[in-house]
């Protein structure tokens, strides 16, 4: 599942999970998102971090809390760069689960895309 508000962003990320066999699912904000996430329970999640009606902070933080997808995997990638420190940010919450399992910075290519999926993915 690819939560962004950018329409371009959302087609490369469906065509890239296509290319490589997995079923995408698409929401333009964090409320579409979550809606999303609880009736469809994907395995891995992309996020950003700058998306309308719930931010992506704001929507990480529910995903984390919410019994259903709590172990959902969440990828961040964002234009905000990898200096800022998520851990710190999201351990003011009580996620149980601080740091997302990847936070990659746009523009992504295909490849580094497909490689971080795996990687999280086992």
């Amino acid at each position: 599942m690819a939560i962004d508000d950018e329409l371009d962003t959302l087609t490369f990320y469906s065509e890239v999970l296509e290319d490589h066999n997995f079923t995408p699912v698409t929401a333009q904000n964090g409320e579409e998102g979550l809606k999303k996430a609880r009736e469809e329970k994907p395995s891995l999640i992309i996020l950003d971090i700058m998306i309308p009606k719930k931010s992506g902070m704001k929507t990480y933080k529910e995903l984390r809390t919410d019994p259903a997808l709590k172990d959902v995997p969440v990828m961040i990638i964002t234009g905000i760069s990898k200096e800022v420190d998520f851990k710190s940010l999201l351990d003011r919450s009580t996620t149980g689960k601080v740091a997302p399992e990847a936070h990659l910075v746009k523009p992504i290519k295909a490849d580094e895309l497909i490689a971080a999926i795996n990687e999280v993915m086992g």
